[in-house]
C-alpha cells in the first residue's frame, strides 16, 4: 500500500497487503465496504509504524465490539477499548451493561482476553494519565461526538494521553466538496474543516492525505441505503458496493489520517488532499449516472426501511407480544428511509392488502410525505398529508405526486388514526412518470 493516509478506493482491495490483513487478521472474506477498509487500513498503519508488537499499549476510542480491536489486541501488550457503552444505546456494537464482559463474549474469533479491557468513557474526556499510550485509534467515531469544540477537545485529549512520538490513526467521513455537512451527531468533514481542526490542535500530521480515487465505475457514488430503494438485495453480492456514497447530492467516503505527538510544533500542519479535485470531477459523472438511473426507473421502496418492525404488519407480529411495551402506543404503520430524488416531479403508488382480522371493517390511515434539507437534517417538515378511509375493503391503492427539490431528502410515512387494521402486504413504488397499474 503506497499511501496509508488516504480516501477509500475500490482499487485498495487489489493491494496484497490489504487483502492479507482482511483474510489473515480480520479473518473475513474481502468485500467492497468502507468499514472493512477502515479496519484493514488502521491495522496496516499501526503495523507499518512499528506499533504492533508485544511491548506497546494502545487505546481504541468508540471501539464498541468492532472486529479490528480483536485483531490488534493479539499483537500488543494491552489494548484498552472505550465507548459510551449503555444498555439502551442505538448502537448495537456498544449495547452493554458490562463493557468488558460484552466485548469478551462477542469475539468473532479466538483471542487472549487478558490483552483487552473495555471501559465506558467519553472520548472527549479520557480518564487516563498523561503519556499513557503508545498509540490511539478510532474508526469513524470522531464525527459523532458533537461540534467543533468537541472535536478539538478530543484531539487534544489524545495528545495528552499519548507518549512522545506516539501516533493517532483515525478514520472519519470526508466530503469531496467544499462544504462540511453538519448533521446532528454525524458530521461529514470537508478538507477545509479538517485543516482548521489540525491547525488548532496539538497533534501534527505524519503523512499528507491522498484524496485520489481510481476512475472506475465501481467507484461511482450511491446512497448508503440504495438497497431499500430497490426493495431487494442484489443476487450473489447482496448489495451495492459501500464505498463512495451520496448524502443527498453530496459525495463522501471514509478517509484515514495519521497524526503524531511531537515536540516539533513548527512542522507543516496544512493538509493538501492531493487528487481531490480530480476525484470530485469523476464523482460528478457518477452522480449524473445515478440521476439518470432514477429518472428511467420504477423503484420499489422498502416501507419499513426507516423504522424496522411494525406492529400493524402481519409478518412482524411475532416481534410484539403482551410483554412488549415499546411500540404499543406508536401509530406508525410504515416509515420509509429518507431518499434523495433529485429535482422535478415524483409519482408514487401505494398498494396495501389488509389481513383477515375482526377489525377490518373500519379504519382510517394518514399518509405523510416528510422531507429535510440534506445539510440541515435535524429540521423535518411535512410537505403533503392526506387521509384514506378504509371501510370493508380488503386492499387499497393510491396514486399521489409531489414536486421534489435537489437539496432535500424525502420519506413516506403511514399512520393509523382510526381502527386497528393489520396489513399482509405494503408496496410503495415511485418514478418520475405515472406508474401503470
Amino acid at each position: 500500500m503506497k499511501h496509508l493516509s488516504k480516501v477509500c478506493d475500490a482499487a485498495d482491495w487489489f493491494d496484497p497487503e490489504m487483502i492479507a490483513v482482511i483474510q489473515e487478521e480480520l479473518q473475513e472474506v474481502p468485500y467492497f465496504h468502507r468499514k472493512q477498509w477502515e479496519f484493514a487500513m488502521i491495522f496496516l498503519a499501526l503495523k507499518r509504524y512499528g506499533f504492533l508488537n508485544g511491548d506497546k499499549s494502545g487505546l481504541s476510542m468508540g471501539g464498541g465490539s468492532e472486529r479490528v480491536l480483536y485483531a490488534i489486541s493479539q499483537h500488543v501488550r494491552k489494548l484498552f477499548v472505550t465507548d459510551l457503552y449503555e444498555e439502551e444505546t442505538i448502537w448495537d456494537c456498544a449495547r452493554a451493561a458490562d463493557p468488558d464482559q460484552f466485548i469478551k463474549s462477542n469475539k468473532p474469533f479466538d483471542v487472549d482476553d487478558s490483552k483487552i479491557k473495555a471501559l465506558r468513557m467519553d472520548m472527549r474526556k479520557l480518564e487516563f494519565e498523561e503519556n499513557t499510550f503508545d498509540f490511539c485509534y478510532s474508526s469513524c467515531a470522531v464525527e459523532h461526538i458533537g461540534e467543533y469544540e468537541d472535536f478539538l477537545n478530543h484531539l487534544n485529549e489524545v495528545y495528552r494521553v499519548l507518549k512522545n512520538d506516539g501516533i493517532y490513526v483515525f478514520t472519519t467521513e470526508f466530503h469531496f466538496g467544499d462544504e462540511t455537512i453538519p448533521d446532528t451527531h454525524n458530521y461529514v468533514f470537508s478538507a477545509s474543516y479538517l485543516n482548521r481542526l489540525i491547525n488548532d490542535c496539538k497533534l501534527i500530521p505524519l503523512e499528507q492525505p491522498n484524496a485520489s480515487i481510481t476512475p472506475n465505475t465501481i467507484n461511482y457514488p450511491a446512497p448508503g441505503n440504495v438497497n431499500a430503494l430497490l426493495g431487494r438485495e442484489l443476487p450473489i453480492i447482496g448489495s451495492f458496493p459501500h464505498l463512495q456514497l451520496l448524502r443527498g447530492k453530496y459525495p463522501l467516503t471514509s478517509i484515514m489520517l495519521i497524526l503524531k505527538k511531537s515536540s516539533q510544533s513548527s512542522k507543516e500542519r496544512k493538509l493538501y488532499f492531493q487528487g481531490k479535485e480530480a476525484a470530485r470531477r469523476f464523482l460528478e459523472n457518477g452522480i449524473q449516472d445515478y440521476r439518470n438511473f432514477q429518472n428511467k426507473s420504477v423503484l420499489t421502496i422498502d416501507p419499513f426501511s426507516g423504522m424496522g418492525k411494525s406492529r400493524f404488519f402481519a409478518d412482524h407480529q411475532q416481534f410484539f407480544n403482551s410483554n412488549t411495551s415499546s411500540g404499543k402506543e406508536d401509530s406508525t404503520i410504515f416509515h420509509t428511509a429518507y431518499f434523495w430524488f433529485g429535482s422535478g416531479q415524483i409519482d408514487f403508488q401505494l398498494h396495501a392488502k389488509i389481513s383477515e382480522t375482526e377489525n377490518k371493517e373500519f379504519g382510517e390511515i394518514e399518509i405523510r410525505v416528510h422531507r429535510y434539507a440534506t445539510r440541515v437534517s435535524q429540521h423535518i417538515e411535512s410537505v403533503k398529508t392526506f387521509k384514506i378511509l378504509i371501510n370493508g375493503r380488503n386492499e387499497l391503492k393510491k396514486h399521489f405526486s409531489i414536486p421534489v427539490d435537489d437539496d432535500y431528502c424525502y420519506a413516506i410515512v403511514g399512520k393509523m388514526i382510526a381502527g386497528n387494521l393489520q396489513f399482509s402486504e405494503i408496496d410503495i413504488r415511485c418514478s418520475n412518470g405515472i406508474i401503470s397499474n
